[in-house]
């Protein structure tokens, strides 16, 4: 029968679906600023984006069950994914602009999950399992003034200096997934995988956001949450002996 046990390495290419979305809060009677009122509002994106990446991890099996641990970590292709934020409306004429772009992107994620999986086939060498575990994610969250502030702004708004507070570290989380391996050539087998992961809440607070402004009371609240979807295929090594090869169907 075929035999799960041991270490073992791979690789994996795939896609992650990123949600990223967030708030932009203000305070009721501490929004308005030099003849415009900022308002509460939604930003953020849901994207698709290619990963590639490795993992490690060891099988221990007894009789059909298989149980594991797996360290993965995945970088992922990125994109420019600025939302318009910070929305007002001037006071004069009603019309509505926003004042700043928010980002919220990330180059890796990475997972350490415990693995549970039963064999079959007729000699074992299929394996389906679920996993779960804790999740890390790079996490590049900021604000910036619009490209084009001067030209549509002018100086009363784009000369400021505004407290953005970008805030850029890792995030944590946790994940579930499920797979299929298959044990193939020899040492070799091939996955093919689904993974969720939710890395929660981030809140940044502002009590004044104009810095350059003395007097100025502008509270503001910004938030953003991440869920990450992934399906990925991958390749496996395993140290050790080489286990029983997978059926060949006899022809007469």
């Amino acid at each position: 029968m075929y035999n799960w046990t041991g270490f073992y390495i791979g690789g994996h290419i795939g896609g992650a679906w990123a949600d990223r979305n967030g708030h932009d809060r203000f305070d009721r009677d501490n929004n308005c600023w030099s003849g415009v009122c900022f308002d509460d509002n939604g930003f953020g994106r849901n994207d698709g984006r290619f990963i590639v990446g490795g993992q490690i991890g060891f099988n221990y099996q007894v009789n059909q069950w298989v149980w594991g641990v797996e360290g993965q970590i995945s970088a992922l292709t990125n994109q420019d994914n600025d939302s318009a934020c910070g929305f007002f409306t001037r006071t004069s004429d009603g019309m509505r602009d926003h004042l700043f772009n928010c980002n919220n992107r990330g180059n890796w994620v990475a997972t350490i999950a415990a693995r549970l999986g039963v064999t079959f086939g007729q000699t074992g060498n299929w394996l389906l399992y679920v996993k779960g575990g804790g999740a890390f994610a790079d996490s590049r969250f900021g604000v910036r003034l619009r490209d084009d502030c001067l030209g549509v702004m002018g100086t009363t708004f784009c000369g400021n200096n505004f407290a953005f507070n970008d805030n850029n570290d890792t995030r944590t989380g946790w994940m579930f997934g499920a797979g299929l391996e298959y044990g193939a050539w020899g040492n070799w087998s091939w996955k093919l995988e689904y993974n969720f992961m939710d890395f929660g809440h981030r809140n940044i607070h502002f009590d004044n956001m104009v810095l350059s402004c003395v007097g100025c009371d502008l509270r503001r609240d910004l938030d953003a949450d991440l869920r990450v979807n992934v399906v990925k295929f991958g390749l496996n090594y395993r140290f050790g002996a080489a286990p029983v090869a997978a059926p060949v169907a006899a022809r007469y």
